[in-house]
């Protein structure tokens, strides 16, 4: 098998959020399960320790070199780039240079429609579109995957992936919670059901609508206290159902990587039926709502209804594991870095 030099963010220094259970932690897992060497590279920590505990120019200057250096000695076969903006596409041309059999891929798990609150990301992308082989990007609408085409280079989606040693909840076993709604986000304005509202917008709506409803808020909604690490994790197990709340829920195969935690710790998720999901889970596999009187609907009647909860919830589980696996996602990854004309055999599996 071969070796694989994985450059993201690991978080070690910072301990911020779900570092334990993101995008990083997840691939690097699904490789090793798959058979490859991987040898992680946390560029951010490394830029920090560089510079004295600060992402400034001599931090970037140092990362950037010593990743030259530390190629030459482990003389990795495909360098994974994951959201590595600390490291220049000048440093990436003398790999090439220094290693021209080296295949290289850059992953990217934030959003990439169209606005002003995205362009960050869009431009970090487009900056190693010419140096990488392969761009994946957590996003199946074609189009907006079309802008980053670039040369017959191959542009796909990668899904938020799961893996059973780290969403290691079941929530859908449990019948008394003490909760019956998880969310964790912050408490900006967001797409929802076609309109953007405030978070906490949302949630007073719903407070409206059904006065008993137990809330689990983290992230700064109403100043309640950000999750990190194993707390965040912990929380799933408190309740029932997990809101799937991300600034855009009508993009095709979109979300945030909670959809991911919420459904792979066994939570029901409760999600908009646009971003295209029920393909995937069916309509049994969560709580699919299209406009606000459904979403109130079915969080009214899945909170009354603990055995319809857990049993949609088990359904949900199953077919995100079968799909999303981090085994199986991370092969794809491997087929399309390595394989000049893989086959998609899911419907996920979307190349532009």
């Amino acid at each position: 098998m071969s070796r694989i030099l994985h450059v993201a963010n690991f978080n070690s220094l910072r301990l911020k959020g779900c570092f334990q259970c993101g995008f990083p932690v997840k691939i690097s897992t699904g490789l090793i399960k798959n058979g490859y060497e991987v040898i992680n590279y946390a560029d951010r920590d490394l830029c920090r320790m560089f510079g004295y505990g600060h992402m400034n120019a001599l931090g970037r200057y140092r990362v950037n070199k010593h990743l030259l250096e530390f190629c030459q000695t482990v003389r990795p076969d495909a360098i994974l780039f994951g959201h590595a903006d600390t490291i220049s596409t000048e440093t990436i041309i003398k790999i090439r240079k220094k290693f021209p059999k080296t295949r290289i891929m850059q992953w990217n798990c934030d959003s990439i429609y169209h606005s002003k609150e995205c362009q960050h990301n869009i431009d970090a992308l487009n900056n190693k579109l010419d140096v990488v082989d392969v761009t994946m990007i957590s996003t199946g609408d074609k189009e907006l995957l079309k802008q980053f085409s670039r040369n017959g280079k191959p542009v796909a989606h990668i899904p938020n992936m799961v893996d059973p040693a780290i969403e290691t909840g079941t929530t859908f076993t449990k019948h008394d919670l003490p909760f019956d709604v998880f969310l964790c986000a912050n408490t900006d304005n967001r797409e929802f059901c076609g309109l953007y509202q405030s978070v906490e917008h949302v949630i007073n709506k719903t407070e409206e609508k059904i006065p008993d409803i137990k809330w689990l808020l983290g992230g700064h909604i109403r100043n309640s206290s950000p999750f990190n690490g194993a707390d965040y994790l912990e929380a799933f197990n408190k309740a029932g159902i997990g809101f799937s709340f991300s600034r855009r829920n009508n993009v095709y195969l979109y979300s945030s990587d909670r959809l991911a935690h919420i459904i792979g710790n066994g939570q029901l998720a409760l999600l908009e039926r646009e971003a295209g999901f029920n393909e995937i889970l069916s309509e049994d596999g969560a709580a699919f709502f299209s406009t606000e009187q459904e979403f109130i609907d079915k969080l009214h009647f899945y909170k009354n209804n603990p055995e319809a909860r857990m049993k949609a919830a088990k359904i949900g589980y199953d077919a995100y594991y079968r799909e999303f696996n981090n085994k199986l996602v991370t092969a794809w990854m491997m087929e399309l870095l390595f394989d000049n004309n893989p086959k998609p055999q899911h419907l996920w599996q979307i190349v532009v």
